[in-house]
């Protein structure tokens, strides 16, 4: 079988022997030996058909087997095998198990029949380059194709020129809102969901992109150009349901009723929204129940209210079994009471207490006012009046001596009763829900929406998008879209292992989204000799449990790994049809002896 590449030429003088067929084109053949025949009295060229013709450039030609046999070191340097547009190492297990998550979805179906096959399904290549990769930058897309097997027809490697094309002209704003719009039309519209909602915001210096407005940056300093990105995600069924991109000046709290429309428009009905402290306000709480939504929120900081009902129950719960949450080590309970003053409803106050955050609270409070108390010391006798105190004040009673308009330390005394104030209330945290629910079930629900922070830190830092790296608000939004599949792809990696964790009761230290990548990122397939891709290596126990978190078995990845070898095998011969030597499927050997009959006679 000839390759679909060319080489050139071997230059090895008297020995290369150029012979056109009638029919097939012209052959190269390599002389490796002679035989004399002593009853004859005369000597006959041993030689082997080593390659056909390149009709477009007569000095190279598409090698066959035998040409690797006679000239290996030309072959190492020119063969594709180890310089081509793929790869000889694969990386396919991560691919594998991709293809069986978003199976059930239906996405790539949707995106190649809304793009085409080809747009469509580099869109999901990109989304798991992006989870793959840890970056965003379309420059390195065909570095990680090399090495990856691919969605796209063919697993054909496009350029980065082709991806700004797609992500520029193809993916528009109409495209964006079908998807949207089919991605929650069969979700079930009539149970009971929360909504995890959170937002983050991005910097951006790009000038053409008109979201992009002085606003509170999370990153960097306030004022500086971002726009904002927030999320909603179904807690029970963890995984995304839409997201909205808007004006870096517009803050959480605003956005929180644009949200609520949003999903009301797509068919929710029966709503409930877990919130962070940052959406905490009488007005949104206000408007959340004008709608009829139930809500679960983290209270900010230690307020009054809450101080004082935690200062009520402590003592008489933390100890206590019954009130025990071992998913997270904590004990809580749940105290009734109103939120605001003329507040109509009864809310459901749910305290914890953590032994764990305790300890750490202690320590960084301790460590603080060890701090102050040594800037102190080295403040006796000094004059104070030009610094500001206040940090000071708020810990320690301060005595000073005057002496015109200079104010010198002479003496401080800790607030002891302030501290010890501060220390009754660490450790412990409060919740707040407007439906009735044990402590246990509000917790469980509001830690659901650690996947929401999840997935802002994948949108940041695993796929490597803390910058957009674009120059127009279109790509912007195309890109935003590619990683929200990315995300939706991520959160069902999340939701695996989770599952997989409460049901073993323990966590092992690899079982985590990027462990869990880098490790199937391990399991290759290797081409040599024959060109076919075969694994590299069997499966270890380690990911024999990381696939069995996906409902794979050892089998089943060999049985699909076998499957991408004999479709790279499809395209191989597929393209020898297309550029290389025609449909010429005569062994080599019976070319040589024909050959040979010809010229001996």
């Amino acid at each position: 079988m000839y390759k679909k590449y060319t080489v050139p030429v071997p230059d090895s003088p008297g020995r290369i022997t150029r012979k056109k067929s009638s029919d097939r084109g012209v052959y190269f053949y390599y002389e490796y030996g002679r035989t004399y025949y002593k009853d004859r009295k005369y000597t006959i060229p041993r030689r082997a058909c080593i390659g056909k013709e390149d009709p477009r450039d007569r000095s190279r030609m598409y090698p066959n087997e035998r040409y690797f046999e006679y000239f290996p070191a030309e072959s190492a340097a020119t063969s594709p095998e180890f310089s081509s547009s793929r790869s000889s190492c694969l990386r396919s297990g991560t691919y594998v198990v991709i293809g069986k998550l978003i199976g059930a979805y239906r996405i790539r179906q949707w995106l190649a029949s809304r793009f085409g096959e080809r747009d469509g399904r580099l869109i999901l290549d990109l989304a798991v380059y992006l989870l793959v990769s840890e970056r965003n930058a379309a420059q390195h897309y065909p570095d990680y194709a090399y090495n990856h097997p691919l969605f796209t027809p063919g697993m054909r490697i496009y350029s980065d020129t082709t991806i700004g094309t797609l992500l520029k002209d193809t993916i528009t704003t109409d495209d964006v809102v079908a998807f949207t719009e089919w991605w929650n039309s069969d979700k079930d519209h009539r149970r009971k969901i929360y909504i995890s909602y959170d937002s983050t915001n991005k910097p951006c210096q790009a000038g053409d992109i008109d979201m992009i407005e002085g606003g509170h940056s999370k990153s960097g300093n306030d004022g500086d150009p971002v726009f904002n990105l927030s999320i909603a995600l179904d807690v029970g069924r963890r995984l995304p349901l839409f997201y909205e991109d808007c004006l870096g000046s517009i803050v959480d709290v605003s956005q929180l009723v644009s949200m609520v429309d949003k999903a009301g428009a797509l068919g929710y009905r029966n709503l409930g929204f877990i919130l962070d402290r940052g959406y905490f306000s009488r007005e949104n709480i206000a408007f959340l129940d004008d709608c009829g939504y139930s809500f679960i929120i983290m209270a900010k900081g230690r307020r009054k209210l809450v101080s004082s009902i935690v200062l009520s129950v402590r003592g008489s719960f933390e100890n206590k079994r019954a009130n025990a949450i071992w998913e997270y080590s904590v004990s809580g309970t749940t105290v009734e009471g109103k939120l605001y003053e003329g507040d109509g409803r009864t809310r459901f106050f749910h305290i914890y207490h953590s032994i764990e955050n305790y300890a750490k609270e202690r320590a960084e409070l301790e460590s603080m006012l060890h701090r102050l108390s040594c800037a102190l010391d080295r403040l006796i006798e000094k004059d104070c009046s030009a610094m500001d105190m206040d940090r000071f004040e708020a810990f320690y009673d301060l005595e000073f001596r005057m002496d015109g308009k200079k104010r010198f330390l002479i003496l401080y005394r800790e607030k002891e009763q302030t501290i010890e104030s501060m220390t009754n209330l660490l450790g412990y945290f409060c919740i707040i829900s407007s439906d009735r629910m044990t402590a246990r079930d509000a917790l469980l629900l509001y830690k659901s929406r650690d996947q929401s922070e999840k997935l802002f830190a994948a949108d940041k830092t695993f796929a490597g998008s803390r910058a957009e790296r674009v120059q127009t608000e279109s790509s912007l939004r195309s890109k935003l879209f590619v990683e929200f599949i990315a995300l939706i792809i991520r959160s069902r990696f999340h939701a695996c292992i989770c599952d997989h964790v409460r049901a073993a009761g323990i966590r092992r230290n690899y079982m985590n989204v990027v462990s869990v990548i880098a490790e199937l990122e391990k399991i290759e397939l290797i081409r040599i000799g024959d060109g076919v891709y075969r694994m590299d290596h069997a499966i270890t126990a380690r990911q024999r449990e990381i696939l069995a978190v996906f409902g794979m078995s050892d089998e089943d990845m060999k049985r699909e790994c076998s499957t991408v070898s004999q479709e790279l095998l499809a395209i191989d011969s597929k393209d020898i049809g297309k550029v290389g030597p025609g449909n010429d499927t005569r062994d080599d050997s019976t070319l040589e002896d024909e050959e040979e009959t010809e010229w001996r006679d």
